[in-house]
C-alpha cells in the first residue's frame, strides 16, 4: 500500500517536527511576516506548485490572520500544510495530501487506509502530547461528491482538553486528510468549520 505508507510517514514528520514554519509572532509580541511557498489570495491558499487550493481558517482583514502561523512541508509524494495557531484562536487546521503517483497507489482499499491513517495518528499525537486520544464519532460521508470519513475525537491534557476534527476524503489523484484540532483554551474565532474547510480544497 504505498500510498498508505506515504501518508504515515507525512504524519509523522508534520505533527511534530520538519515543517517550514512562518508567521505567528516575534518575541511573543508583534506579528511575524508570512514567507510562504505558497500564496494566499482572497482568504484562499494556493499550493507553491498551482496542484491544489484551500480556504484559511481566518480572513486576510482579521486580527486573527495577523498573529496565524502557518506551516509548510512539500515533498514528491504530499504535501502538509496547517493554518494556527492565531492571536486568540488557539486552533490548528492541518491538511494533509498523499499522492497517488502508482497503479498500486490507486487501488488502495480506502476503509483499510483511513483506519491506519486513524491510528498512525493517533499515536503521533499520544507521543507528542502524553495523552492517549479517544474516538467519539466515526461515519461516511460524501464530500464535494467523492468518498470520505468524518472523524472525532477528544484527547485530556493536564490543562485543556483537545477536540480533533477530522475529514478524510479520497479523491481521483490523491488521498485528503483535513485534521482540525481545537483547544479548551482561548476562543473560537475562525471563519469556516471543519466541513467547510474539508469542502473549499479544490484539485486546481
Amino acid at each position: 500500500m504505498q500510498i498508505l505508507k506515504i501518508i504515515i510517514l507525512l504524519s509523522f514528520l508534520s505533527f511534530f517536527s520538519g515543517c517550514s514554519s512562518t508567521g505567528g509572532t516575534i518575541g511573543g509580541l508583534f506579528p511575524a511576516p508570512k514567507l510562504l511557498d505558497g500564496k494566499i489570495e482572497n482568504n484562499t491558499y494556493f499550493s507553491k506548485d498551482g496542484d491544489f487550493s484551500v480556504s484559511i481558517p481566518h480572513k486576510e482583514d482579521t486580527y486573527e490572520y495577523t498573529y496565524l502561523q502557518v506551516k509548510e512541508q512539500y515533498g514528491k509524494f504530499g504535501t502538509y500544510i496547517s493554518f494556527g495557531p492565531a492571536a486568540i484562536d488557539q486552533s490548528i487546521y492541518r491538511l494533509e495530501i498523499g499522492k497517488k503517483l502508482s497503479p498500486e497507489s490507486k487501488n488502495v482499499d480506502f476503509d483499510t487506509a483511513v483506519e491506519s491513517i486513524i491510528a498512525n495518528y493517533s499515536k503521533q499525537l499520544e507521543l507528542g502530547y502524553k495523552s492517549q486520544p479517544s474516538i467519539i464519532k466515526k461515519e461516511k460521508a460524501s464530500v464535494n461528491g467523492f468518498n470520505s470519513y468524518i472523524v472525532e475525537l477528544t484527547q485530556k491534557l493536564p490543562n485543556q482538553t483537545f477536540t480533533h476534527e477530522v475529514v478524510i476524503t479520497d479523491y481521483p489523484t490523491m488521498a485528503a486528510i483535513f485534521w482540525v484540532q481545537k483547544s479548551s483554551i482561548g476562543q473560537n474565532k475562525a471563519s469556516i468549520n471543519t466541513m467547510q474547510f474539508a469542502k473549499s480544497f479544490k484539485v486546481l
